[in-house]
């Protein structure tokens, strides 16, 4: 499971703008619960997805990625989606002003 740490307080909405300008328009990105359950769910179709859950770590906030999906496409998953969406967060995220 990628994880990303970013060192600042990052939103929902902002994340999945984020992904949004760096994966394309080849991504869904939908934004899931709120508060401690905050997640977003990046798709590429059916059997391509992962989940991104968010927490807050004093002023910094952290991003965990997993790869969805039954057994054997999850942890094609891990290695695909959600490696590339883990790199799309920390380009997209680390050292903005």
């Amino acid at each position: 499971m990628p994880t990303v740490t970013v060192q600042e307080s990052v939103s929902l909405e902002q994340a999945a703008t984020a992904l949004h300008d760096k994966l394309g328009s080849d991504y869904e990105i939908t934004t899931h619960g709120s508060g401690a359950h905050e997640a977003l769910k990046v798709k590429q179709s059916a059997a391509s997805t992962a989940t991104v859950h968010l927490t807050r770590d004093g002023d910094a906030t952290v991003f965990h990625v997993h790869g969805g999906g039954l057994v054997i496409s999850r942890m094609v998953n891990e290695f695909g989606i959600a490696k590339k969406a883990a790199a799309a967060i920390a380009e997209a995220l680390r050292g903005r002003s």
